[in-house]
Parts: structure tokens; C-alpha cells; sequence
């Protein structure tokens, strides 16, 4: 069986104040002759002496180097793709003008349209021209149908229009035009 452990240290009272050992049961503590007899040290000043004269280090500087060829090259790449964006956000401002006044003319046409459908509808009656006609107008016999094979897929040539080239030649001809377009822009 294990010992039991007794504390050495004696409570006086049971509750909140039970833990904190030679507890006397006044709220006040008295002083301890030691501490009575002991003064308390006072607070030396003190005073501050320099023993180095404080000097400014000096500066090592750097002599300016030269420019190096790629940043000039850098930045001559970034001014070209600006202007390039520059002018392609001038193309969709005014492409995006054609395209709205495109579909303005586009809802003109279809209420046209539909105004001369209904039109075409109100002189087209079958029965006015079946009376015209009598009977001599018949259906057509399947000798008179021709059938279209549309299987094959569709190709157009535009007359004038000049085939794009490729390779090298292609690329001088497109930053040319775009060259052209940028000039055109600006004037």
C-alpha cells in the first residue's frame, strides 16, 4: 500500500483563503521586525559621460553606371505593345459603333419584313389563283424534283481578294499594315 504524503504546511481556515499558507486571519498584514529594521536603498542618479566624440561615417558612392542594352530594349518592347494596345482599344470603340448601329438597322429591316410579309400574304390567296388558273395547274410528278447533294463542304473564292502569305514575307507584310493602321490613327 503507498504512503500517503502529509503536508507540512499548517491552514488555518477552510475556503478561498485555505491555499495561501500562514494565513493569520487579519486582512491587514503586520509588518516583520526585519522588515522594519531594513531600510529601503534610494535611488542613485545617475549621470550619463560621453567617452567618444560621435562622428558622421562617410558615404561610399557608387559611380553611375551604364545603361544596360536590354532594359533599353525592355522598355522600347513595352512602348510598342501600349501603342498596339492603345489602337486595338480604338478598333473595338469603333467597331463596337458599327455593331450598334448594325443592329438598329437590323430590328428596321426584320419590322420591314414583316410589314411586306404580311402584305404579300394578304394579295397571295390560292383560291383566288386556283379560280384564275382553272384547272390546269397541277402538282409536280417526282421525274420534275431534283435533289441537291449539299454533302460537300462549302468553298468561296472572292474575286481581287490576294491569298495570305505565310513564312517571313507574311509577318513583314502584317506588322506593315498594322504599322499603316497605327499611322492612320494618329493622324
Amino acid at each position: 500500500m503507498a504512503a500517503r504524503r502529509r503536508s507540512t504546511t499548517v491552514y488555518n481556515t477552510y475556503g478561498s483563503v485555505a491555499y495561501a499558507p500562514a494565513y493569520d486571519g487579519s486582512a491587514v498584514r503586520a509588518p516583520r521586525r526585519e522588515e522594519e529594521l531594513q531600510r529601503r536603498p534610494q535611488p542613485k542618479t545617475r549621470e550619463h559621460v560621453r567617452r567618444k566624440q560621435l562622428t558622421r561615417t562617410q558615404v561610399q558612392v557608387r559611380e553611375a553606371g551604364q545603361v544596360a542594352p536590354f532594359a533599353v530594349v525592355g522598355f522600347i518592347a513595352v512602348a510598342v505593345f501600349a501603342a498596339l494596345l492603345i489602337t486595338s482599344f480604338a478598333q473595338f470603340t469603333a467597331l463596337n459603333g458599327e455593331v450598334v448601329s448594325l443592329q438598329n438597322q437590323l430590328t428596321t429591316l426584320q419590322t420591314e419584313n414583316a410589314t411586306l410579309s404580311a402584305q404579300y400574304e394578304k394579295v397571295f390567296d390560292m383560291e383566288t389563283i386556283q379560280a384564275a388558273v382553272g384547272e390546269s395547274m397541277v402538282r409536280p410528278t417526282s421525274d420534275q424534283v431534283e435533289y441537291i447533294d449539299l454533302s460537300e463542304p462549302d468553298t468561296v473564292v472572292v474575286y481581287g481578294e490576294q491569298e495570305a502569305s505565310g513564312g517571313i514575307v507574311g509577318a513583314l507584310k502584317a506588322a506593315g499594315t498594322v504599322l499603316g493602321e497605327m499611322i492612320e490613327y494618329f493622324r
